[in-house]
């Protein structure tokens, strides 16, 4: 398997491409938006002109998309990838698209005969100590097997969490809920802080090593906030819909969310500035200007970003 066909050459898409040219593999790619695709077409991809051409040409295709009515047309349409994919070829979608879509599309690639994995990606904003992007695999463990040089290449991290169909859509969303929840829950801590006169600097190092410690404290926010770049890992708009998905798996398990309604509501409320197309941790502002402080600091303006051109633009009032 060397030919690998992408679809989606986004934020994440683009990530996921390199790697994968990195691993040695063909890359031929499509997205709607060709523009997207220059950095990977410089690394040596080739172009695609459309899902259905990946489809025919490649031995394996990948989707990073942001919805699941992307994810849908790009394989299921007239020109999608599976209008032409021969029986036993591979797809392995990394998109975040819900439970209910993710078992539709295994449902659908078993009638056609196509290796279908959903893999969503977790995939964390440049830090310091580098990108980190986390594969959850569901599905058939055959076809698991058979995709693990390719999702090893794709992410540092592959976990295979095995079936019913779907159960990769259910980790992410897991994670994303309780991402987004602290987001929230560390703007009020640290505004309090804050306000209390410990600066940032020293909030961030003293619960590292309390029991407060986190990766969104340790990395992401200080390559975000922390700094003033607003520039989407995941967008703000995107964070809602994660949060919408995490509504439907609560009702489908009947599980009741002490945090959920209220986390949906302030990122809703940040969308509503038009700070949708920002990194999600723009919802920070939102407690920074209820409290009155600043969470930016000198010391994180230092810290290396491997991404592109920052971005020094405040989110609008």
């Amino acid at each position: 398997m060397r030919r690998i066909g992408l679809i989606g050459c986004g934020v994440v898409g683009e990530r996921l491409g390199a790697r994968i040219l990195r691993a040695g593999y063909e890359l031929r790619i499509h997205d709607r938006h060709q523009e997207k695709c220059r950095g990977l077409l410089a690394q040596g991809a080739v172009w695609a002109g459309g899902p259905a051409e990946l489809g025919l040409s490649c031995e394996a295709v990948v989707s990073a998309l942001p919805r699941a009515e992307d994810v849908l047309d790009a394989l299921l349409s007239g020109d999608g990838a599976w209008s032409t994919m021969r029986p036993a070829t591979l797809h392995v979608d990394t998109s975040t698209i819900g439970v209910a879509c993710a078992r539709a599309l295994h449902g659908e690639a078993a009638k056609r005969r196509i290796r279908y994995l959903d893999a969503p990606l977790s995939a964390a904003e440049a830090t310091e100590s580098g990108p980190g992007l986390t594969l959850f695999a569901s599905g058939n463990a055959d076809h698991y097997d058979l995709a693990r040089p390719l999702l090893q290449a794709m992410a540092e991290h592959v976990h295979f969490v095995g079936g019913p169909p779907g159960k990769g859509q259910v980790v992410k969303i897991v994670n994303n809920l309780a991402s987004h929840a602290m987001t929230v829950v560390l703007a009020d801590a640290l505004a309090m802080g804050l306000k209390a006169g410990v600066s940032i600097e020293l909030l961030r190092a003293a619960l590292h090593d309390g029991t407060a410690q986190c990766r969104l404290l340790d990395e992401m926010l200080p390559a975000s906030s922390f700094r003033g770049d607003w520039r989407p890992g995941l967008r703000l708009d995107l964070a809602i819909k994660d949060l919408a998905l995490a509504e439907e798996l609560a009702s489908e398990t009947s599980v009741d969310q002490h945090a959920l309604a209220k986390v949906r509501a302030i990122y809703e409320d940040a969308v509503r500035r038009g700070w949708g197309s920002l990194s999600s941790h723009a919802v920070l502002r939102l407690q920074e200007e209820a409290a009155g402080v600043s969470f930016r600091s000198a010391i994180f303006e230092r810290i290396p970003s491997s991404g592109g051109p920052r971005s020094d633009r405040e989110p609008p009032a």
